[in-house]
């Protein structure tokens, strides 16, 4: 899985800058707060800047054939997002929008391009970070790809927990803020379809859930179930 070889640091972009970088970029941006539900950028209209998460959630999100928003991706504190469409100058490609109180650098496009000239190690981080988020994107496709519903549900959950606490396998437990409707899309399954996944997998006391909220309570034996090996005791 994505884990390997990747600290907490390393994963998020704002982290791996110096400094001078941050400083750079605090210099250029403003800092705003968003509230629950609200949207920091829409899929479609320009590309008027980029966001560093100071603090909260966001969730990415993308129209797909059936006219329906499709989960991308959750962001925590520490990314950067919607750089994308700034240097490109292409419209937005999804939607970004608070999953809870967020607070954020917000980087206009023409400050930011001009940055980039001055600071190249901003702009080679903001490589690297769309590198690894490519790397999530592939390693979601074909986790939830794979014929046994559970692993590939576990697999799904797996990946997910990377993304929002990239030390998660340090710690007794991770919570993901992501709606039912929202962990079907990035399974790819019907809702009814999930809710018996998940079943399962409280069953097997691996995970917990809430409203809006999926608790991994059990690392190793949802590594164990990613991985296609099924407790022998069930």
């Amino acid at each position: 899985m994505t884990s390997s070889g990747h600290t907490g640091e390393e994963r998020r972009a704002w982290y791996r800058l110096t400094p001078a970088d941050r400083a750079a970029l605090r210099e250029c941006g403003y800092e705003r707060t968003w509230l629950p539900g609200e949207i920091l950028a829409l899929e479609g209209s320009p590309p008027s800047g980029m966001y560093v998460i100071l603090a909260g959630w966001v969730k990415i999100t993308a129209r797909n054939y059936r006219g329906d928003d499709a989960p991308l991706a959750a962001r925590g504190p520490g990314e950067i997002v919607g750089e994308l469409s700034p240097i490109s100058e292409l419209a937005r490609s999804a939607t970004i929008t608070a999953l809870d109180n967020v607070r954020t650098l917000v980087v206009p496009r023409d400050r930011l391009v001009t940055l980039l000239t001055t600071h190249p190690h901003i702009a080679q981080e903001l490589l690297r970070t769309t590198g690894i988020r490519l790397h999530q994107s592939d390693r979601l496709r074909l986790d939830s790809g794979g014929s046994d519903f559970v692993q590939r549900l576990a697999a799904v959950l797996l990946e997910l927990s990377v993304q929002y606490s990239p030390e998660w396998a340090n710690v007794g437990e991770v919570n993901l803020n992501v709606t039912h409707d929202d962990l079907a899309g990035y399974a790819r399954v019907s809702r009814r379809t999930l809710l018996r996944g998940l079943e399962e997998l409280r069953r097997l006391k691996v995970v917990a859930t809430a409203r809006h909220r999926v608790t991994i309570l059990d690392a190793d034996l949802l590594r164990e179930l990613a991985a296609g090996s099924y407790p022998s005791d069930t």
